[in-house]
């Protein structure tokens, strides 16, 4: 037996060793024979987990070769051995593999290294795949960047999903590459519309009214847009001087009609009442004197026109959003007739009896009368009652003035009355 701190050999019974003094702990030899053994096996071990990781390739080894293997490690020499054991008597064995063991170790990662370089096919091809596919990806979006259908599609599907700001960045694109295109700028000016943004799309629909006049889908947006910001004499100004029947109908609603005379304006040789007639919820004004009418007075009901004048009447309606629509104006010239000579009964003739002469007097006139020849005025006498007749041969003369002051021409009467 050998003393475990300083490894002299023991004596049978002693307690205490008689180099170092310390008390005596048995150790048993070590065996080499039997480290080398357990090197063995685990070294077999590794051997048989390298042949399921590289088919192919078989080692043999029998229990012969293995105690072969063992006496060469053995003989080698080049082993060390490190002992240590501490206060509570626990080994510890540190075991350093020789240089046939570092070689081994050497050409292993030789090969392992080999093994990393060669990378597997599947790898290359996911690789090429993978570039092949961005390079796909790079192409079909610059193809699609300057594709003026594709950003006309994308603006629809922005559209439908209510995705104003995108659909505007789509059609501003599409119109990058095709600044001309109708489609584009209708469509930007509906999407502007959305995003309320009233100023950008009336812009936008006046460009596209100059290029095609006659485009009622153009009508109608502007319309729209003139609603929204209650701009209703823009829509005024705008249907003017629309022909087509079927734009104007946009402007139903907005537009007010021209007030209808009637009569119609012209000559007359009377008095005449003039009707302005205009449409429901409109207020009528008007002037006699030619001035804006827009600035006359409101109608009310039927205007007289007064004689030996000339006349121009101007009329304007003006709608419920308080437009003035078209006017209209109308010239009248009242020339009157004289009026007839009164009316006398009897009108002449010889009476032997008392008589009297009755003159029938319009309503609004006045008749003046004289008995000694001369020419009735306004001064003479007035009929206001039948007229008793003079005896002897007498001449009576009438006159008859309107309402207007219009005198009619001289009636002469010849009365010869001789009493019985």
């Amino acid at each position: 037996m050998k003393c475990a701190n300083c490894g002299a050999e023991l004596k049978v019974g002693c307690v205490y060793c008689s180099v170092c003094g310390k008390e005596a702990q048995i150790v048993s030899d070590y065996n080499l024979l039997e480290d080398d053994f357990l090197r063995g096996l685990l070294k077999e071990k590794k051997e048989k987990i390298k042949k399921k990781h590289l088919p192919g390739k078989i080692q043999k080894g029998s229990s012969s070769g293995k105690k072969e293997r063992l006496q060469k490690e053995d003989s080698s020499g080049k082993r060390e051995k490190i002992q240590k054991e501490d206060s509570s008597g626990k080994k510890e064995r540190i075991r350093k593999g020789d240089s046939s063991g570092k070689s081994q170790g050497k050409a292993g990662k030789q090969r392992a290294g080999r093994r990393k370089k060669k990378k597997p096919i599947w790898i290359l091809a996911m690789a090429a795949l993978l570039i092949l596919t961005m390079g796909a990806v790079i192409l079909v979006q610059h193809t699609w960047n300057h594709s003026y259908d594709h950003q006309i599609k994308k603006a629809e599907s922005y559209q439908s999903r209510k995705d104003y700001r995108n659909a505007e960045k789509c059609l501003k694109r599409a119109l990058e590459l095709d600044s001309g295109s109708e489609e584009a700028k209708a469509r930007l000016a509906e999407v502007y519309v959305q995003q309320e943004e009233y100023e950008k799309a009336k812009e936008l629909l006046l460009e596209l009214l100059e290029q095609e006049e006659e485009n009622r889908e153009i009508y109608e947006k502007l319309i729209q847009v003139y609603e929204v910001q209650k701009d209703y004499e823009a829509i005024e100004e705008l249907g003017r001087d629309i022909a087509d029947s079927e734009i104007l109908e946009l402007f139903d609603g907005y537009l007010a009609k021209p007030p209808v005379f009637e009569p119609e304006g012209g000559t007359y040789q009377e008095e005449i009442e003039v009707e302005l007639i205009g449409e429901e919820d409109c207020k009528i004004y008007y002037t006699l004197d030619g001035s804006d009418p827009k600035e006359g007075k409101e109608y009310t009901g039927p205007i007289l026109l007064e004689p030996g004048k000339n006349i121009w009447i101007r009329a304007v309606s003006r709608n419920q959003f308080g437009v003035f629509g078209e006017e209209k104006q109308e010239r009248f010239t009242i020339r009157l007739r004289k009026p007839e000579t009164p009316r006398v009964t009897p009108s002449g003739g010889s009476f032997y009896a008392p008589s009297t002469i009755a003159v029938t007097v319009p309503e609004g006139c006045r008749v003046y009368y004289t008995w000694d020849g001369t020419a009735p005025t306004r001064e003479s006498k007035q009929y206001t009652e039948p007229i008793g007749m003079p005896e002897g041969n007498n001449v009576l003369s009438l006159i008859l003035v309107d309402k207007y002051g219009m005198a009619s021409d001289v009636l002469k009467c010849n009365y010869v009355y001789i009493p019985q």
